[in-house]
């Protein structure tokens, strides 16, 4: 099975979108910066993970954890610089993940 993982990094782009919007109505910029530069940051490992789970080379609590192992890691700069408490940031950070490792594994039939 191959998966056009240019199609999967928009969705999720377009996911941190729905997510800053939702849940920061008023850092939605920063939120949106700060998500999509996670994704560009794990972009190339993402693909390279995700073509390890599709192949059946990773399991998908193998893909979980070395996704999630990144969020210590990855820091959200904008949304520290635009005052937001630290909770939401931490909170926000660990939205974006999640929207990560569920659309990702989705696609696993």
């Amino acid at each position: 099975m191959s998966v056009d993982f240019a199609n999967v990094l928009n969705t999720l782009k377009n996911g941190v979108i729905t997510l800053a919007e939702k849940d920061l109505k008023d850092y939605v910029a920063s939120a949106t910066k700060d998500g999509q530069a996670v994704l560009d940051t794990l972009q190339d490992d993402l693909k390279n993970w995700t073509q390890e789970l599709v192949s059946g080379q990773l399991s998908e609590d193998d893909f979980k954890d070395l996704v999630l192992g990144q969020k210590d890691e990855l820091e959200m700069v904008a949304l520290k610089e635009a005052g937001l408490a630290e909770i939401q940031v931490d909170q926000f950070k660990i939205d974006v993940f999640n929207l990560i490792t569920t659309t990702i594994c989705a696609l696993i039939p």
